[in-house]
């Protein structure tokens, strides 16, 4: 039985990568629109650097990760907030809830990412009038029960504004994973693959990327248990970076962890945070470091029910 699900996963994942062709996948550096939609929204896969893909651990991370949706047999809700450096001056919340059903686990997420005033600036750089930019998104998901092979697939809508144009996307995520044993876990996502429309007259290309993950976790003294995670991924208008983190917990109520990503060309990052659970709350925190923009807050708090 265990054959016949790597096999499967292995056929998802080469669809995945045969979907990934041409004008979608080979866009010019820093080519895409919409970016804010690769960027982590959940503290727990910011302090890992964006590393863990194979195993999700709570509906949090459903609007950047599909495979959230298959994270847990029970009900939840809750909020994020990132507060980006001063460099950037904006700020993004998302509210998402989870309903798993007999068969299967559903999801639905939003999001609003506001800007402060942007300084205008005309082609010869002489100073114009400020203007405004906001965009956001909207999504509905489906996944497998928590099993040893899990899938997940979502469905996105985004909008983008800056000034007075607009920008539509019609997006859709998937993803599977497969549990080796009880200490080893593969997975893969695609996801922002689909249709934008076009910004001032200027065709639009989504940030579709693909990510790869291992993770390896391990009880030790029977009160913690460790895991490791390790990613490859890859943005449509970057080079592949690899991403590595780690997490220690306590008791399953305290959770401390550290990631890196390595970009090539790019400025790379180390990201720390924690979780805490107490009950039916669940609150994290954590920094995500940028060498060129200082590093951002992410804070999340949810509750099960």
């Amino acid at each position: 039985m265990n054959f016949k699900h790597l096999a499967i996963s292995t056929v998802l994942c080469a669809c995945s990568l045969s979907f990934a062709g041409g004008k979608y996948w080979n866009v010019d550096e820093g080519g895409t629109t919409m970016k804010f939609l690769s960027m982590p929204t959940s503290p727990r896969s910011a302090a890992l650097a964006g590393a863990g893909v194979a195993t999700p651990q709570g509906f949090s991370e459903v609007s950047r990760n599909p495979l959230a949706t298959t994270s847990s047999n029970s009900a939840q809700a809750g909020i994020g907030h990132i507060v980006f450096s001063s460099n950037v001056d904006a700020k993004l919340t998302s509210v998402y809830f989870g309903l798993p059903f007999e068969y299967a686990n559903t999801s639905a997420a939003v999001e609003y990412l506001g800007y402060g005033d942007i300084e205008g600036r005309d082609e010869e750089g002489f100073k114009l009038e400020d203007y405004g930019a906001m965009a956001w998104a909207v999504q509905l998901g489906i996944g497998s029960k928590p099993s040893i092979f899990n899938w997940a697939i979502s469905a996105r809508f985004a909008s983008q504004t800056i000034d007075n144009s607009t920008a539509i996307a019609l997006l859709a995520d998937g993803g599977a994973s497969f549990k080796l044993n009880r200490y080893i876990t593969f997975g893969a996502t695609v996801t922002n693959f689909g249709w934008v429309s076009e910004y001032e007259s200027e065709e639009e290309s989504a940030p579709m990327a693909l990510q790869a993950g291992i993770t390896g976790s391990h009880p030790i003294l029977e009160i913690f248990d460790i895991a490791v995670h390790a990613d490859a991924y890859r943005r449509a208008d970057y080079n592949p970076e690899w991403r590595f983190g780690g997490e220690l917990l306590y008791k399953k109520s305290l959770a401390f962890r550290a990631g890196y990503a390595y970009r090539d060309k790019t400025d790379s990052g180390i990201s720390a945070g924690l979780g805490i659970v107490f009950g039916r709350f669940q609150f994290d925190y954590a920094y995500a470091s940028s060498p060129v923009l200082d590093g951002n807050h992410l804070f999340h708090l949810g509750i099960g029910f």
